[in-house]
């Protein structure tokens, strides 16, 4: 369960605890969604798209792009640190591709010197 809800209550600086009051979503079902045990329903995906100022899909992690909603709007956190964010995941993700393919290179090397050995 990838949802971005972990780095949205991260980036707004606020608690569960003030999210909670503000949205409404119990405590308890915040905790859960930000600790990824498990996913918010629909009704709740909104509350919270809204509340961060993106869309369902970027919440859900289903889209990479936060696509704002109501860009007129001063959206909680500001659209600059959410879009360097998913540079930063997408940088992340090219690293440890690259990261994956060096290590099946380098089992290739091993295996090679351990035959002549």
């Amino acid at each position: 369960m990838n949802t971005r809800i972990p780095y949205l209550v991260a980036l707004s600086g606020k608690t569960l605890k003030q999210i909670s009051e503000e949205t409404g979503i119990a405590y308890p079902t915040l905790t859960s969604y930000n600790q990824g045990v498990r996913n918010p329903k629909k009704n709740n995906a909104v509350i919270l798209a809204k509340y961060f100022g993106v869309s369902v899909g970027y919440l859900l992690g289903d889209e990479k792009e936060p696509n704002l909603i109501n860009p007129g709007d001063e959206p909680l956190i500001p659209t600059k640190l959410v879009q360097e964010l998913s540079s930063i995941n997408y940088q992340k993700e090219e690293v440890l591709q690259e990261y994956l393919e060096l290590t099946k290179k380098e089992q290739v090397i091993l295996k090679k010197i351990r035959e002549i050995i």
